[in-house]
């Protein structure tokens, strides 16, 4: 019978070990308790196996629980046995507890994972579908009184001093530029002259700047892209384009293309 009750002890004892992870000074007690136990040095046995039954691992003091047990019952101290045998079912209990409390918890976040990963799914649709309705869109009538407003910008004597100073052609820097004192001509002219197409630009597109609107309007009026460049007092048409390209992601491509095209 004490044959049998050592083999089934090392067996438990060595599948615990390899199935938990333990702390190293937990597991040197255990294993030294069973080692003297099973060399029927019962004392030092017992003393290591207080030891390991004192651990935060639940592991270990279970297992040290029922080696306590075992050992006791080997003395025949019955008494001294029981307590042991009833601390190694109340740990194995509490351990079935937790593992079902671990599972019911995983399960409760998945689902509520899941629901949070549909809610914003639903959340985003909406938003999307919102923001293609409530897109802004230009009215054929206001297409027209912009383009009215372009009209009267070319009647505009800043307009035609542009035209001239463009028909220099691209010449580097032996261009002339417009002035700064002709510069704040033209953001006045802009100002005047483009007031319903600015609005609409500020209301529909607020991450426009004012360069940005003033850009818009040169181009809607026709000016190319020199002559664009040197409404900023540059001659490099690189800077119109990289403002162009800009423009084109703060703006819906219809209108985008209204302006620019």
């Amino acid at each position: 019978m004490k044959g049998w009750l050592i083999v089934f002890l090392s067996v438990f004892a060595g599948l615990s070990m390899v199935l938990s992870a333990v702390p190293p000074a937990d597991s040197v007690a255990l294993v030294e308790g069973l080692r003297l136990y099973e060399a029927e040095h019962y004392e030092q046995a017992r003393e290591r196996l207080l030891v390991s039954a004192a651990s935060a691992d639940s592991e270990v003091r279970a297992e040290s629980f029922l080696y306590l047990n075992a050992l006791e019952m080997e003395l025949g101290n019955w008494d001294a046995a029981r307590p042991w045998l009833e601390k190694y079912h109340a740990e194995i209990t509490r351990q079935s507890v937790e593992r079902a409390v671990a599972q019911v918890n995983r399960r409760h976040n998945t689902i509520i994972g899941v629901i949070c990963g549909v809610l914003l799914l639903g959340l985003g649709a909406f938003l999307l579908r919102h923001r293609v309705r409530t897109k802004p869109r230009v009215k054929m009538a206001e297409y027209e009184q912009f383009r009215a407003e372009a009209e009267a910008f070319r009647r505009t004597e800043i307009y035609s001093e542009i035209v001239a100073l463009a028909s220099q052609g691209e010449r580097g820097r032996e261009a002339k530029v417009l002035s700064l004192a002709r510069q704040e001509v033209l953001n006045g002219e802009l100002k005047r002259v483009f007031a319903g197409f600015r609005e609409r630009l500020r209301h529909d597109f607020p991450a426009l700047t004012v360069g940005d609107v003033n850009f818009c309007c040169l181009s809607l009026a026709g000016l190319s892209t020199f002559a664009r460049a040197l409404c900023f007092g540059s001659t490099e048409t690189n800077i119109v384009k990289q403002r162009k390209h800009k423009i084109k992601a703060k703006m819906n491509p219809a209108t985008f293309a209204f302006v620019f095209e």
